[in-house]
């Protein structure tokens, strides 16, 4: 490895260190500022039995991810197993928590594994696009009815009316500019160049050593409109992988729900899909590993401006990161750590 080279990776550990300290910090801070005798007296009032249920729901949004990664697999003529998805979700999760944000870790070991099974690049890459690109438009699409439930029917006021309109807003005009990007193939062409192309203008002058070489933009842009159209192409075909997704979201807000039921503090599904949406939406673009803090953070933010206590809200959101992130990550770890420790090691991720 050349001197660049290891200074690169030397400041990409620094920089991954520092986002995580701050995320660290973020979540001692929320535990801080709860009361502490509130705090204990919570969580230890769960019990075993109101613990193991959002740690079995946890595990099994995960088996509904790998079907719908599975399904696409199968539109794109990639035969995989079910179990062979199952540990490739775990997997690429793990690392992606482990390591960085927006997905970027994650879709790397993907292609690692995938390859491994002997899947050609191309179709490797549209089945993990397409299923991020469904992912992140059903969870978009939560978030908004979230917001128009609670706009409709809590009657917000003052702060929180505001910032629940104006995340309405941002979603709403997020979402129909996506669905027009989507069906119209020559502004989607211009809109994603243009935005690679900004990207790297932005990122070359605030961080040259950190820019990816435009090339690379340019490839990935065309893998995204690849992967448009294959849903476009097969959209009957989609409908199957589009509802384990939804079923997939579905189960994971489940668990933040069960949480603040066993809290004694039941919520309206309302509540805890805009506490969700707002935490899932910020976790994608944060630079903390598996957004941590972020998430705690955001989401404890939302429910204390809807009403709820903030010592039930940290509980409640602390109960979910355990049974969506820490046992996952162990589960990942005890049974695939042989394949976690090689493909860390094989895609450069620290």
């Amino acid at each position: 490895m050349s001197p660049r080279d290891e200074t690169y990776r030397s400041r990409r550990h620094l920089f991954l260190a520092a986002a995580l300290a701050v995320g660290v910090a973020l979540l001692v801070l929320l535990v801080v500022l709860a009361d502490a005798r509130a705090l204990l007296r919570l969580v230890s009032g769960i019990g075993t039995v109101g613990l193991a249920v959002p740690i079995a729901l946890g595990l099994l949004s995960y088996v509904a991810m790998a079907r719908s990664y599975q399904g696409i697999a199968v539109a794109a003529a990639v035969d995989l197993p079910f179990g062979t998805w199952l540990r490739i979700t775990f997997v690429s999760n793990t690392v992606n928590y482990l390591v960085t944000s927006a997905g970027l870790s994650g879709f790397a070991v993907r292609m690692l594994l995938l390859a491994q099974h002997g899947v050609p690049s191309g179709r490797a890459v549209v089945v993990s696009l397409v299923q991020t690109l469904l992912t992140n438009f059903t969870i978009l699409a939560l978030a908004l009815l979230g917001l128009a439930t609670l706009l409709l029917h809590n009657g917000l006021v003052g702060i929180g009316l505001g910032l629940a309109s104006a995340f309405l807003v941002g979603l709403t005009v997020a979402l129909v500019w996506t669905v027009v990007i989507v069906f119209r193939r020559r502004l989607r062409r211009r809109t994603l160049i243009g935005l690679t192309t900004r990207i790297h203008r932005i990122v070359f002058r605030i961080a040259p050593r950190w820019a990816p070489p435009r090339r690379r933009l340019l490839r990935f842009e065309r893998n995204l409109d690849e992967g448009l159209e294959f849903v476009l192409e097969r959209k009957d075909r989609m409908l199957g992988p589009a509802a384990w997704i939804l079923l997939d979201w579905f189960i994971t807000m489940g668990i933040l729900w069960w949480a603040f039921r066993v809290l004694d503090y039941p919520i309206a599904p309302g509540l805890v899909m805009m506490g969700f949406g707002v935490g899932a939406v910020l976790s994608l673009v944060s630079v903390v590993p598996g957004g941590l803090g972020i998430v705690e953070g955001s989401m404890t933010a939302v429910f204390v401006a809807l009403g709820v206590p903030f010592d039930t809200a940290v509980a409640a959101v602390l109960v979910f990161r355990l049974a969506y992130y820490v046992v996952p990550v162990l589960v990942s770890l005890f049974f695939f750590h042989g394949v976690v420790r090689h493909v860390t090691s094989a895609s450069g991720v620290p």
